[in-house]
């Protein structure tokens, strides 16, 4: 089994990190920003377009069409790196811009009566999955770009590209619901710029990093030192997910759900840059299980009493730590194909791939549950519960994983510490190879002067 690649860490400050940062480094946000101004706000449906329905269905089909161009990807770069390789970047932000103009027009042709609203939906479920498509592939190409950087610069780019995108979701979705700005205008720049930074940033040498090959021993390695984030993964999606379909069906707006949230992610992002660059930490796993898990079980705890009076509000707590949960997979990921010289493609497309899954079964409950008539209170308290209680199971699990580690460390040092005393002893020959002392030759001298005569 091919062990993790063991290489010296650099010891550089992380306070001088920054200096590294250019602008083609945050080219994931303008992504980031775009999918989620897609999938979060409202501000591309117009007319009979423009309701929590259909803005539910282009987030569903989307999220499906990205989930399947992962895998698809990550399954033939796993054999065959150059696969990747030979895909045309340009092609893939075509398909988001497409997607972006159908989007925009199913609802103007409905508007002026063009089309039904029947016909409407076509060009929208078109527009999606061509959207879905091409955010799919940029979500594995920046993993795959900063899975070639060091980790120590990963950890201080992602908490400002975390930042830097939620300012522009913010800016965006105020010039457009506010100002009256046409949000096809403001968006379509975004994926361009995401693809020329991505051309320069794979321009640059890899930091120390060997080359790539088609082991599929180390990427099961890879994959099993991951599987705490992906149980993590699997249960925060779906959390995230349930809150978030729950939130926009209550205010019947994705605007008026996402706007706090996004907010909120702006002020965890300002928090996680200054523990990077002034404690001087890196964003693990550690800070989900510590930080993130604690307050979203008092969350869950909390939802039915404050549900029907603060939904908002309480999105916008779930938003905030599901952002900083984005960050920490992130970094994970690109850590991780840094670490043992794999593709980021394939690691990010399965850790993503399966989150998406998760949160599609979250929005699902939160959409059905909605349906219901009424304020479906016992509902939300055994959803409630059950968030609860899939939040404490997770905390055992990684608190008995670690422990887990733990004594195999230690068992190993013993091991270590053992073979080393053995090492240290002086050996001692066994009795048919020792010297024979001075005593033992002079007697067998007398013996055989003895025989002799």
């Amino acid at each position: 089994m091919p062990e993790r690649l063991s290489r010296p860490r650099d010891r550089r400050s992380m306070r001088m990190v920054w200096k590294t940062l250019r602008i083609r480094h945050l080219g994931l946000a303008f992504f980031w920003a775009c999918s989620m101004l897609t999938f979060r706000s409202s501000i591309l449906l117009s007319g009979p377009m423009n309701t929590t329905g259909y803005q539910t269905l282009v987030v569903i089909i989307s999220f499906v069409a990205n989930m399947t161009t992962l895998f698809l990807v990550a399954s033939r770069t796993e054999r065959d790196h150059s696969f990747y390789d030979k895909l045309p970047a340009s092609a893939f932000t075509v398909s988001i811009v497409t997607g972006l103009v159908l989007m925009t027009g199913s609802g103007m042709a409905g508007s002026a009566g063009l089309l039904t609203e029947t016909m409407a939906v076509v060009p929208l479920v078109l527009g999606s999955v061509l959207a879905g498509v091409g955010y799919g592939y940029f979500w594995g190409s920046w993993a795959e770009c900063l899975g070639r950087m060091h980790p120590s610069r990963t950890s201080f780019y992602l908490p400002v590209v975390l930042l830097l995108t939620a300012l522009l979701f913010v800016a965006f979705s105020f010039c457009s619901e506010e100002l009256g700005v046409p949000a096809l205008l403001l968006m379509l720049p975004l994926p361009v710029l995401s693809q020329l930074c991505l051309t320069r940033c794979n321009r640059e040498e890899t930091d120390d990093r060997p080359a790539i090959t088609a082991d599929s021993g180390r990427y099961r390695t890879a994959l099993g030192s991951l599987v705490s984030l992906i149980v993590a993964s699997l249960v925060l999606s779906c959390l995230f997910g349930y809150v978030w379909q729950m939130t926009v069906a209550s205010v019947d707006s994705a605007y008026e759900a996402h706007r706090l949230p996004l907010i909120a992610n702006i002020v965890a992002a300002v928090a996680l840059i200054g523990l990077v660059l002034f404690a001087r930490r890196r964003t693990d796993l550690a800070l989900t299980f510590k930080v993130i898990v604690p307050i979203l079980v008092v969350l869950f705890a909390l939802m039915p009493m404050f549900w029907s009076t603060y939904p908002v509000e309480l999105n916008t707590v779930m938003s905030a730590c599901y952002g900083v949960f984005d960050v920490i997979i992130w970094y994970m990921v690109a850590s991780t194909a840094y670490d043992f010289s794999v593709s980021g493609f394939v690691v990010g497309g399965i850790v993503r791939g399966v989150s998406i899954i998760a949160r599609l079964v979250g929005i699902g409950i939160g959409y059905l549950l909605m349906l219901i008539p009424g304020t479906p209170s016992m509902l939300i308290v055994g959803v409630s519960t059950g968030g609860v209680y899939v939040l404490a199971m997770l905390g055992l699990f990684y608190v008995a994983r670690k422990k887990s580690e733990g004594a195999t460390t230690a068992g190993s040092s013993a091991k270590r510490i053992e073979s080393a005393a053995d090492a240290s002893k002086p050996q001692t020959a066994p009795p048919h190879a020792r010297p024979e002392t001075l005593l033992l030759r002079r007697i067998r001298r007398v013996q055989t002067r003895l025989s002799t005569t």
